[in-house]
């Protein structure tokens, strides 16, 4: 044991290590824990909580109050639950512009009106100027399982195809090209809730697995998958939908897009049968339009993910060790 480092914050090996040390103090006897973004209550209820302490706390595409609304609902939204409620609690420092902070409200206030969801609880609190960094923002999310069947990593099957909804990395990339001053004009976050694409899935038979590409981006997820379901994973480089700008971003700074933060993005294992549907019904949406079949699951290398690269060779993706950029969400 020794002391929390970034790392520990990045989504990768360290967070999910950390997880589990935590959990595990609570989880004896409880059987309860999945190590899912929303658990599944009894009755049919998904609930899920999250902090942001994104910097800067307005970006391309976004700011805060709507990152914390749009990552709050779309973990409910990749097991199938429809968000209906929120609690949300403020930890603002002394000094802030409270109209700059109504601007982040009404930000939030957007996407819970476009989604019909209510906000029934809250907490503000006003630290000493120096002991935060000007906002930042809690939240708890609360809605109906609408999927027919359950969606979740203990469903990730061999034989599954993968495929991801959009563009990977956008997020990751917005906020890496504001902190290091790398200007490009046209690249936004993907911040977006993901139910609108999600709730026609929950009425289709095949949908194993969803996860939204948050910390750690995709290749995180994909060795949760692998790991969690003791499968092997095979995805195309070539077939994952890319942006010029995220790719230019990673070359500038060294970072691979598959570990890039998504905000709006999501990862789906559907059973091979179904993938076309699937994936027909996703590209109907303006948000998956870009949607593709990147790879399978396979009982082959069980724990491992395999990435096919452009030049031929198979190369092991594997969670970070690290942290490549700090407070993105």
């Amino acid at each position: 044991m020794g002391r929390l480092s970034l790392g520990h914050g990045s989504g990768g090996r360290l967070t999910n290590d950390l997880i589990k040390e935590i959990a595990s103090t609570f989880a004896r006897g409880s059987g309860m824990l999945e190590f899912e973004d929303c658990a599944l209550l009894p009755g049919g209820w998904g609930v899920t909580i999250d902090g942001f302490t994104v910097s800067p706390l307005s970006f391309p595409g976004g700011d805060i109050g709507k990152l914390a609304i749009c990552g709050s609902v779309n973990d409910l939204a990749v097991r199938g639950v429809r968000p209906l409620w929120l609690a949300m609690s403020l930890l603002a420092e002394e000094g802030l512009d409270e109209e700059e902070l109504l601007v982040y409200m009404r930000s939030a206030a957007s996407v819970c009106a476009e989604l019909g969801v209510q906000l029934v609880a809250g907490d503000t609190k006003v630290l000493p100027r120096g002991e935060a960094d000007r906002l930042y923002i809690t939240t708890c999310a609360m809605g109906k399982n609408e999927a027919i069947s359950p969606w979740g990593i203990k469903e990730v099957s061999p034989g599954d195809a993968i495929i991801v909804s959009g563009p990977v990395g956008r997020h990751g990339a917005v906020i890496a090209s504001l902190r290091y001053d790398i200007k490009l004009r046209e690249l936004e976050s993907d911040c977006a809730p993901l139910w609108p694409l999600i709730e026609p899935l929950t009425r289709l038979r095949g949908v194993h697995a969803a996860r939204d590409c948050t910390r750690g981006g995709l290749g995180t997820v994909l060795c949760e998958w692998a790991e969690g379901a003791n499968v092997g994973i095979e995805i195309d480089e070539e077939a994952i939908p890319a942006d010029g700008d995220v790719s230019a971003v990673s070359d500038i700074l060294g970072f691979d897009p598959l570990y890039l933060a998504c905000e709006g993005t999501a990862v789906f294992a559907i059973a091979s049968e179904r993938a076309e549907t699937v994936l027909e019904t996703l590209c109907s949406h303006p948000i998956g339009r870009s949607a593709a079949v990147i790879g399978k699951v396979t009982e082959a290398h069980p724990g491992l993910v395999g990435l096919r690269t452009a030049a031929g060779g198979m190369r092991v993706v594997d969670m970070q060790g690290g942290e490549l950029l700090p407070r993105i969400c």
